[in-house]
């Protein structure tokens, strides 16, 4: 082989090299296995072109990866640090979330729809009768976008959807935060490292209760008694009974509207209507 070919397949590593990054690494945020990364590292042709770009996109100086975990630890562990509710890390975790649809999936869905956008998260998170009403809207997706955005950035700060008026899809997409962030924490714990981590407490002496990084059942309880939105996590939920209903009420396009939630007790109130129908 010529030098001007050992060069072009040397140039894959030396970035890699560069970035300080293992192989292995370098696989896990691809979402490749390392057998496909060590092919594509040596033989890019050989991979197909969905996977060039995720290989790619590791590799790039300012990476939409690094530009989503450049978030600062110390504003979230500030932030978080008293809330009996939330941890930080798992505040970081959200946050990280949500920034990963922003800059990743949903972001590289409007340069190059290659899939269709029900497969695309968060969207793969969602009841398929949901996405057959929005079906391929680009102009609903950058939205969806915006509002992860726009989300991520105020748990930086210390809220949460649920502490102030918004719309509909914020409440959402916090409920379709919560499983990935989960297995973040607990599959990529070197991603935290910067933040304490937090065990839980009840002192029935100082009467302090508060969460630990592994609660999420009791995140989500908590986010269920704060809703302002009763049905947040129902376009979550495969086959509820009631989604017809609620999508009847509220088309996905409309769940962005800055008008009035529609507060607890909601579902039990739609549940005995479409009871008596």
């Amino acid at each position: 082989m010529s030098a001007r070919y050992h060069a072009y397949m040397r140039e894959r590593a030396d970035r890699r090299t560069h970035l300080e990054l293992t192989q292995t690494e370098a696989a896990r945020r691809a979402g490749v296995s390392l057998a496909t990364w060590r092919r594509w590292e040596e033989h890019p042709a050989s991979v197909s072109a969905k996977t060039v770009r995720a290989c790619e996109r590791v590799l790039e100086p300012a990476s939409d990866f690094e530009r989503a975990l450049s978030k600062s630890a110390a504003a979230f562990a500030a932030a978080w640090a008293e809330s009996p509710r939330l941890t930080p890390r798992q505040a970081y975790a959200i946050a990280l979330e949500l920034d990963g649809w922003a800059d990743m999936d949903i972001a590289e869905w409007l340069r190059e729809p290659s899939a269709p956008l029900h497969e695309v998260a968060p969207f793969s998170e969602f009841d398929l009768r949901v996405m057959m009403l929005v079906g391929e809207n680009r102009a609903w997706a950058d939205a969806v976008r915006q509002r992860c955005r726009v989300i991520s950035e105020e748990i930086e700060a210390g809220t949460l959807p649920f502490d102030r008026s918004g719309p509909l899809i914020d409440e959402v997409l916090i409920g379709a935060a919560l499983s990935g962030a989960q297995a973040s924490l607990e599959d990529m714990p070197e991603i935290f490292d910067r933040i304490a981590p937090r065990g839980p407490v009840n002192d029935e002496e100082t009467e302090e209760h508060s969460i630990g990084d592994d609660d999420w059942d009791a995140v989500s309880d908590g986010f269920d008694d704060g809703c302002r939105w009763d049905e947040w996590e129902v376009p979550l939920r495969h086959n509820h009974p009631l989604l017809p209903a609620i999508l009847a009420e509220r088309h996905p396009y409309r769940w962005f509207d800055e008008v009035g939630p529609s507060g607890a007790g909601y579902l039990q109130r739609l549940s005995g209507i479409v009871t008596d129908d």
